[in-house]
C-alpha cells in the first residue's frame, strides 16, 4: 500500500468480518431503525455493525521522513444486533477471538481497546427489545511497512 490509504484499510476488514460471519448481514456507520429491522420468529435476526474511527497520529511514532510516514491509528466499533443478551455475548465472543491479533493488508494487528459490554435498548413502552453488544479494536496503520519507523 503505498499513502495512508484507510479506506482500503476499513474495507479489508469488513471483507474478512463478512468472509468469517456469512450468515451474519454486516452494516456500516450506522444501527438499523426498527422499521428496517428484519424479524425472524417476530424478534431481531442478529446483524453485525461496524462504526469506524478516524486517523489519529501516534505521537510515539513519527519519521524522519516527515509526517505522512510517521506511525497511525484508527479503530473500529464491533457491534452485535441480537434479540437476546445471550447471543449478543455469545456472537461478541467468536467476533473477538477472531478479529484480535489478525492484521489487515496495510494496517497492524487488532488489538482490543477499553472494554467491552452488553446493553439493553429498550421500546417505546421501556421493555427490553433488542441487545447491542459492542467493543473497539484498534489497528495502526501508516505509508509503508506497517509498525516500522524510525523515530
Amino acid at each position: 500500500m503505498s499513502g495512508l490509504n484507510l479506506v482500503a484499510v476499513q474495507d479489508t476488514i469488513t471483507a474478512y468480518i463478512k468472509a468469517q460471519f456469512p450468515a451474519y448481514d454486516v452494516v456500516e456507520d450506522e444501527i438499523l431503525d426498527d422499521n428496517y429491522l428484519l424479524k425472524v420468529n417476530g424478534k431481531v435476526k442478529p446483524y453485525i455493525v461496524l462504526r469506524w474511527g478516524g486517523l489519529f497520529r501516534d505521537t510515539g511514532g513519527t519519521s524522519f521522513s516527515g509526517v505522512r510516514f510517521d506511525q497511525y491509528t484508527s479503530a473500529v466499533d464491533v457491534n452485535v444486533i441480537a434479540p437476546t443478551p445471550s447471543q449478543a455475548r455469545r456472537a461478541m465472543n467468536i467476533i473477538m477471538d477472531r478479529l484480535i491479533g489478525w492484521k489487515p493488508t496495510g494496517g497492524g494487528a487488532m488489538i482490543p481497546e477499553g472494554g467491552s459490554g452488553v446493553y439493553v435498548i429498550v421500546d417505546d413502552n421501556n421493555k427490553p427489545h433488542i441487545y447491542l453488544g459492542s467493543a473497539r479494536l484498534s489497528f495502526a496503520i501508516n505509508s509503508e511497512n506497517v509498525g516500522s519507523y524510525i523515530s
